[in-house]
């Protein structure tokens, strides 16, 4: 495949917007940033000239119909946006436009170059370009059916996740995009590849430090203070956890360069109901079946969704489940008279009220 020689493009582009008139010429320029990699708004340059941005639209769009004409007959603009039509092809006809950037110029960044190649590449009819906005980084499809694909690939994945309603890994995630119908551009199985191209693109989709994939919106992926960073480090440590060794946890994973302190972390785990205290100063997960309340209430709880009295021993093999408490501990409790009753068996039932 043939490589872009970078400079001979810019100088190709130069070369074929000198056709136009200084105004149209200059609007195109400092539109695309052939100037100097920096692309200016309409309403900047219609304020240097005095006229609306609307008729700095008009204009661009007319400059452009001019010069789309006359690269039939600029042979090097045409053989660059061949090469770059190329490049996306390869790509499965989608491609991230600072991807594009790097394979051709060797940057990602704006430059002059980069915006040549934009300006030739948007000559050519066939490609499509997404320009950059709170969803999407800016990206070029091969054709509209291309395009098409792409996006009900995105919407198709999002929602899949969305009804799933939690992070997952990479590999998970495929298995969850082709469980849910989601297949590749061109109708084949979806796989990791695919993924990583969504992934590069879509603002919605992204992952946490912990290499989990999920909705950006989610806290799980996007954590915004201490009570989300405290739920990701104890999910990932799968056991209960002493305050102190989760303000530990929260600082060696470094979300960002913020510390935080042992008695922030506790004040904030007290407050929110995703943690409950399961000893003392243990915290565990609600959704790993804890539940908040003192060991009396949980042995409340225990005998009253089993229904039937229980023999001490399963008392305190079932607290002890879901509290990290001495076994003197559901003794003591279980000798409060005015709840608990103890039968001839030696089980114990609920006082009726």
């Amino acid at each position: 495949m043939a490589t872009i020689d970078v400079k001979n493009l810019t100088k190709a582009v130069a070369q074929l917007v000198k056709t136009l008139n200084p105004r149209n010429r200059d609007i195109v320029s400092r539109r695309f940033g052939l100037k100097n990699g920096t692309k200016e708004t309409l309403e900047s340059i219609g304020r240097g000239y005095g006229i609306t941005r609307e008729r700095v639209r008009q204009i661009e769009e007319f400059a452009l119909v001019q010069l789309t004409k006359a690269t039939a007959d600029q042979k090097d603009v045409l053989r660059y946006s061949a090469t770059a039509k190329e490049l996306i092809a390869r790509e499965g006809g989608i491609l991230k436009e600072r991807a594009l950037f790097k394979a051709v110029s060797g940057s990602e960044k704006d430059s002059v170059a980069n915006a040549s190649l934009v300006f030739a590449l948007t000559l050519d009819r066939e490609l499509i370009r997404l320009a950059d906005n709170d969803h999407v980084h800016g990206y070029w499809a091969r054709d509209t059916k291309t395009l098409d694909a792409f996006r009900q690939q995105i919407a198709s994945l999002t929602s899949a996740l969305q009804n799933h309603g939690s992070v997952l890994p990479e590999v998970k995630l495929v298995a969850l995009a082709q469980e849910n119908g989601v297949s590749a551009l061109d109708g084949s199985k979806f796989n990791d590849r695919h993924l990583t191209t969504v992934v590069s693109i879509c603002k919605d989709l992204g992952s946490n430090i912990f290499g989990q994939m999920g909705l950006t919106h989610w806290s799980q992926i996007r954590p915004k203070g201490v009570r989300d960073k405290a739920y990701l480090v104890l999910r990932q440590a799968v056991a209960p956890q002493h305050f102190s060794q989760i303000a530990k946890l929260i600082n060696v994973a470094k979300f960002d360069s913020k510390k935080v302190n042992v008695q922030t972390v506790h004040n904030e785990l007290i407050k929110d109901n995703r943690f409950v205290l399961v000893g003392r100063g243990m915290y565990a997960l609600s959704e790993w079946g804890y539940k908040a309340g003192t060991v009396k209430d949980v042995l409340v709880d225990i005998l009253k969704n089993h229904g039937k009295p229980l023999a001490r021993a399963d008392l305190v093999t079932k607290v002890g489940a879901v509290r990290l408490v001495k076994e003197n501990t559901i003794l003591l409790n279980l000798q409060d008279s005015s709840t608990f009753l103890r039968d001839g068996n030696g089980h114990y039932h609920l006082r009726k009220k």
